[in-house]
């Protein structure tokens, strides 16, 4: 029987598990780091470009990478040490970070998409290892209280980190932001080192060098299981409404609603946050955490995302925006944690590795079509009122097709064999 939710639960979890805890105080460290980057490299990409195709681009370095190596890095994370993968990958990161302190001149915008794209490789291999790593932290029954600290981490780290990011760029400087950054991937390396380690699965044979046989046993295990399919294609077409909207996002905190170095964008980032960090726990509330419950928030989410980014579209002011951004992020992340939740009860361990990459790959193909399509009708001259409004629109299909899933899964309480 599933616990009640309660935030003594919660709490709970993270005392009770010490991998668990040192994980999250990991992602703690370096998340807030991130937020002040985001802030720091849009503000910086908008003002020596003044172009909004130049943010679409950096956000495009970002997903078409992370969808290319993540077949590498599902295979891995099922084949070595997760950990190994989770510290290497911040040592990386950190240094490449260094180096957008090189940026000096519109001429130099390339070091940036150079950086981005290095550094989302090296996020494909850390985000699959560390997904596929939660599960084996806590008891199965703590698995919906697990992906909830683990969104409201995200979202409080966003809301903070946005907040402090925009501050810092007032008082100081976007390279102070950069370094923090780097700094923070550095303190995370250094909590993640002691987490346990797992122990790698063998692949013995010539033909598995490469880890083809592991690739294509992933596939076959996705092909093969139908609520695991239609929760990966739920999951990856979230990113048709939100790729663009992280364009527009930038474009309108510094053009429409004029509030330039970062202010603006900081305002409505960090909006983002608190919705993300308020979303799963009102679901939770409403409609439970058992099978169905986070079936049926999955469409009510999709359903808030249509309502709320047109009201973004439609507000006079920043403030408004901001307001429909909050309940927009609120869907966004009930989606994704309700969604995470059932793969992880459905997915064995053995696999988990190829299947998180399957999803973050899906994820991330989507988010690329819908940044791309938004940033070069943005530069041609489409308001973007009108196309923050279709990646609202957008999230119709996805929701008809998750209504149109529901058989396959009300056949017991989602536990059943395929």
């Amino acid at each position: 029987m599933d616990a009640p939710f309660s935030l003594r639960r919660l709490w709970a979890v993270v005392r009770d598990n010490r991998g668990f805890r040192r994980l999250y105080a990991a992602n703690a460290v370096s998340q807030v780091g991130d937020w002040f980057n985001v802030v720091a490299l849009f503000s910086l990409l908008v003002e020596l470009t003044g172009a909004g195709q130049a943010v679409a681009l950096a956000l495009l370095t970002r997903f078409i990478p992370t969808f290319l190596a993540g077949p590498a890095a599902g295979v891995l994370a099922d084949r070595v040490s997760r950990r190994t993968i989770l510290v290497a990958s911040d040592l990386w990161r950190a240094a490449l970070v260094l180096c957008l302190l090189l940026i000096r001149s519109p001429g130099q915008v390339w070091i940036a998409y150079a950086v981005v794209t290095a550094h989302s490789v090296v996020s494909a291999f850390f985000d699959t290892a560390q997904t596929a790593t939660y599960p084996t932290l806590v008891p199965p029954e703590d698995l919906p209280f697990a992906a909830t600290l683990e969104n409201s981490l995200w979202s409080v780290t966003l809301a903070a980190g946005s907040a402090l990011g925009g501050l810092v760029l007032a008082l100081t400087s976007r390279d102070v932001a950069f370094a923090l950054d780097a700094a923070s991937f550095l303190g995370s390396a250094l909590l993640l080192a002691r987490l346990p380690i797992s122990k790698a699965q063998r692949h013995e044979g010539p033909a598995n060098l490469l880890g083809l046989k592991d690739l294509r046993d992933g596939i076959l295990y996705v092909v093969r299981h139908r609520r695991v399919r239609a929760l990966l294609t739920v999951k990856a077409s979230f990113g048709l409404t939100l790729g663009g909207a992280l364009v527009l996002l930038a474009f309108f905190g510094e053009k429409v609603f004029q509030h330039g170095n970062g202010k603006g964008i900081a305002i409505l980032w960090t909006a983002r946050g608190v919705g993300s960090f308020l979303g799963p726990f009102a679901a939770f509330r409403f409609v439970g955490h058992d099978d169905r419950g986070l079936r049926r928030s999955i469409a009510g989410a999709f359903a808030l995302l249509v309502f709320c980014y047109c009201g973004f579209a439609l507000s006079p002011a920043i403030g408004w925006a901001a307001c429909a951004l909050l309940l927009a992020n609120a869907g966004g992340s009930i989606l994704w944690t309700s969604g995470s939740t059932l793969l992880q009860r459905l997915v064995p361990d053995a696999v988990r590795g190829r299947v998180a990459a399957a999803e973050m790959g899906g994820f991330m193909l989507a988010l690329t079509a819908s940044t791309l399509t938004v940033g070069v009708l943005l530069d041609r001259g489409v308001p973007p009122r009108a196309l923050m409004a279709a990646c609202g629109l957008v999230a119709l299909l996805p929701l008809a097709f998750w209504i149109s899933v529901q058989p396959a899964f009300q056949v017991t309480d989602g536990r059943a064999p395929e």
